[in-house]
Formats: C-alpha cells, sequence, structure tokens
C-alpha cells in the first residue's frame, strides 16, 4: 500500500509540474555560465517568467544606457540555443522606429548571427526560405510590448506574449533528431540574446523582414541559469486534493 500511496504522489507531483510557472531574475553581476558584450547597450538586469498552462511568457531588459534600438533573443531549457537549428524560435524586437514597435518570431536557423529572417536553414549552404511564424503584421500573440527611457538614463524593453503558436510550430527545417521546442524554459534557463545600436530594418509587402542591419552589436549568451518554480494555485490544488484522496482510499482498507 505504501508503495501505491509513493507513486500516486509521484503522479501528482508530474502533474503539478506540467502547471507550473518558471521565474528568472538576473542582475548584472550575479554568478554564473555566460558571457555579455555592451556594445549596443549595457546590460543591467532582467526579470522572467514564463507559464507553463496559459503559454505567457513575460520579459523585461533593463539597460544602464540608451543605444539599444533592437534586440534577438532565442530561449530553451538550459543550454546555448545556438547551434540548435531547427528546434527554436528566435525573436525579432524592433525599435528603431519607437513610435512604431515591431514583434516577430521565426525559426531559428541556430547561426551564431541574426540572419534567421533571410535564411531558415542553417545547416544548408546558401539562404533558405525563412520559416516565419510570426510576422510584423501579426499581433495576436502579443499581449503587451514597450520601450521606455527613463529620468536617469535607463532605457527598458518589456513584452509579453503568448507562446502557443510558436511551441505547437510544426518547423520548415526541422532537426533529424532532436523535437521542436519553441520558446520558454523550465527549471533550467538558455539564452542567446543580442543586441542592436543603430538599428536599419526593412519590411516586404507580406509584413516579414527584409532588411536588420547595424552599426554595433552586443550579446548575453548563457546556459543553465537556475529558475525558480512558482506553482500555480490551479495545479497546487489539485496535488492537495490528489494526495487527500490517496489517503483517504488507505484509510478505507
Amino acid at each position: 500500500m505504501r508503495a501505491i500511496l509513493i507513486i500516486a504522489a509521484a503522479g501528482v507531483a508530474a502533474g503539478s509540474a506540467a502547471g507550473d510557472q518558471f521565474d528568472w531574475t538576473w542582475n548584472r553581476g550575479d554568478p554564473g555560465s555566460y558571457s555579455l558584450n555592451d556594445s549596443a547597450g549595457r546590460y543591467e538586469s532582467i526579470v522572467a517568467s514564463f507559464d507553463t498552462t496559459a503559454q505567457t511568457l513575460s520579459w523585461s531588459l533593463t539597460f544602464s544606457n540608451q543605444i539599444t534600438d533592437g534586440l534577438t533573443l532565442a530561449l530553451d531549457n538550459g543550454p546555448n540555443p545556438k547551434g540548435h537549428a531547427g528546434e527554436l524560435a528566435l525573436l525579432y524586437l524592433d525599435a528603431s522606429d519607437r513610435s512604431n514597435l515591431e514583434l516577430l518570431a521565426y525559426g531559428y536557423n541556430g547561426k551564431n548571427s541574426r540572419n534567421s529572417f533571410r535564411d531558415g536553414d542553417g545547416n544548408t549552404s546558401g539562404d533558405q526560405t525563412p520559416d516565419v511564424i510570426h510576422d510584423a503584421g501579426d499581433t495576436s500573440w502579443i499581449n503587451s510590448l514597450s520601450v521606455t527611457d527613463t529620468i536617469d538614463g535607463k532605457r527598458i524593453f518589456d513584452f509579453s506574449i503568448d507562446t502557443t503558436v510558436i511551441n505547437n510550430h510544426t518547423p520548415m527545417y526541422p532537426d533529424a533528431t532532436d523535437p521542436w521546442f519553441g520558446v520558454g524554459w523550465g527549471e533550467k534557463l538558455g539564452l542567446w540574446l543580442h543586441t542592436y545600436k543603430n538599428l536599419n530594418s526593412d519590411y516586404n509587402g507580406d509584413d516579414e523582414l527584409t532588411r536588420w542591419d547595424r552599426s554595433a552589436e552586443g550579446w548575453f549568451d548563457g546556459t543553465n541559469f537556475d529558475t525558480e518554480m512558482v506553482p500555480l494555485p490551479g495545479s497546487a490544488a489539485m496535488a492537495l486534493v490528489g494526495l487527500a484522496g490517496v489517503g483517504c482510499s488507505r484509510r478505507r482498507r
């Protein structure tokens, strides 16, 4: 009977994990396995969360100066996203025109470059058709998006997105071994974040990127950051109900 109780409790715990939120906070100087380059904005802090049930990802990045005009971002559950072609999404946040912010998502070609908008397959020579997930005309997945300059000389990139379409995407160029992941993280977080100064961008009639040039580029690349799991109210309640039910069954015997 004790074995049954343990198995049931483990099952409830597994179900709960599927409905958790994972928070991550980073401040400059924190330990970890990562590299920084401030050429396109001095990184100061990041506050982020990923709700695995609502599929909501929130990201707030603060720079200590006001020179960043855009960024590209790939996220996963621990490894450095670089090199993982056909598995992840690459977000493009274009703030070159502050009156008209743009946020797009493409399949990440895995290269250490910004050209996924032009070349969808990093494993084939030449430029292959890009894998567009959300173009600039599609704002249905964007809950909020802002770029704010503060009076003390900082710049904050802040957005919240619905990742459902991204994470259910069928990649145009799937990896032969590893399945599509999309965007998000769990108990570990890996990121490939590049920033751009004096960004120049263009779009075609389909609201897809055709140009992403800059005068300077910075980055924040890191692996296996620890996140904080925050059980959501629904999953926590289900876990208690499940364990209570197991206990009652045992007493009746």
